[in-house]
């Protein structure tokens, strides 16, 4: 790729994000403009899903936590703030994460959505100028379109990234903390999954102990302050995410997953569901695999959150904000190692991909998986060098 030169790189990045700064000042005036309800594109509210976030937040604050797994009281809740219906969608989150966004009612709306986005924002910053230590880094991860997802359906993808990666830039030096920090991904649990079977391959028993740790303290701190009952609310709500997508109500051509590919291509729920179980099996025996062998530690970390994004069924294109770690673990070695061929087109496809899959997606082109799938393949070839096959006999 001669024509992505680093002069371009300094260029290119920049553009993007002063395209993305005058669509957050549009969309703020916007919200302003469309008076108390702060609604923008299509009606949803100006942050898109940290609605949902400040909403149970002021409910808890109020007393009315019980009533954040009911989706009536919920949703009207949503309606009297907002003044729209726009964003039909209850909550689904466990009860960990309603207490980590507990504090975003404290501050009126548009200041907390300014807070949460900038406290996250910077830790999925700081973490990616960590993995990929060079003075680009920053504008490329600002000019991501998967961050541009992120950022403006005021979504958690930042701190799941924070969380996925810092945690895994610590392991080495720090195997207490760093796995402390992979075990907070638990608020979101089809992340945790794969995170015990990568610690487990890599004999990193301390840390998979501090993983077990934080996630147990997490769940049992927010079984202290809410009590039993919104647990075992939460427990039935458990089906609601496939309820919501047979009445669509979530859209299936949002999802960038093996599963979400199969429906938009015409495949009833049950084979889709069949096919994701594959996957998973398959990028479970993958993840085992690169870890149990020791490749670089810069080729299994971007394994692990690759294989996240394909486990799990239900991901969105605010949850490609993730990809970012792998796309800068992956970089960062053909910088420092030598590229294969095919590796640097590969990457800058992907980093495209999370700006063309969502419109590509309503021609019932799903791409999103497709690109995950074929960055696993760089993952393979470095995996399978003689230091890596050596190390491990």
């Amino acid at each position: 790729m001669k024509w992505l030169t680093e002069q371009r790189l300094l260029i290119y990045p920049r553009i993007f994000v002063v395209l993305y700064v005058l669509l957050g000042v549009f969309f703020l005036f916007s919200a302003y403009l469309s008076g108390p309800g702060l609604t923008i594109y299509k009606g949803k509210p100006l942050g898109f899903d940290f609605a949902h976030y400040w909403v149970a937040s002021s409910m808890t604050l109020v007393g009315d936590s019980a009533t954040v797994y009911n989706v009536p009281e919920f949703l009207k809740a949503l309606e009297v703030r907002f003044h729209t219906t726009a964003s039909p969608i209850p909550w689904l989150y466990p009860p960990t994460f309603l207490l980590m966004v507990l504090p975003l009612a404290l501050l009126p709306y548009v200041p907390s959505l300014g807070v949460w986005l900038g406290v996250t924002l910077w830790g999925y910053l700081a973490v990616l100028r960590r993995v990929a230590p060079n003075p680009n880094t920053i504008w490329l991860a600002l000019a991501f379109p998967g961050t541009y997802q992120n950022f403006f359906s005021g979504q958690n993808g930042f701190l799941s990234g924070a969380f996925l990666g810092g945690g895994l830039l610590l392991l080495e030096r720090h195997p207490w903390v760093g796995g402390g920090l992979l075990g907070l991904v638990s608020y979101k649990p089809h992340l945790m999954v794969l995170v015990p079977v990568a610690l487990v391959a890599g004999r990193r028993w301390q840390a998979l102990l501090a993983a077990l740790v934080a996630a147990g303290s997490l769940a049992l701190a927010s079984l202290l302050v809410f009590g039993p009952g919104l647990w075992w609310a939460f427990v039935k709500n458990l089906s609601l995410p496939a309820r919501l997508l047979a009445d669509g109500q979530l859209p299936v051509h949002k999802l960038v997953t093996i599963f979400g590919a199969a429906l938009q291509l015409g495949a009833p729920v049950s084979v889709a569901l069949v096919i994701q179980g594959i996957v998973m099996i398959g990028v479970v025996c993958l993840v085992f695999w690169v870890w149990r062998w020791e490749a670089p530690f810069a080729v299994q970390a971007a394994a692990l959150i690759l294989g996240i994004l394909l486990f799990t069924p239900y991901a969105f294109p605010y949850d490609l904000a993730l990809l970012a770690l792998p796309l800068a673990w992956l970089g960062w070695e053909g910088y420092s190692t030598g590229w294969r061929p095919g590796e640097q087109v590969l990457l800058f496809v992907a980093w495209v991909m999370p700006l063309l899959a969502p419109k590509l997606a309503e021609f019932h082109l799903p791409v999103a998986p497709l690109v995950l799938l074929a960055l696993l393949m760089p993952v393979i070839n470095r995996t399978m060098t003689p230091t890596a096959i050596s190390k491990s006999c």
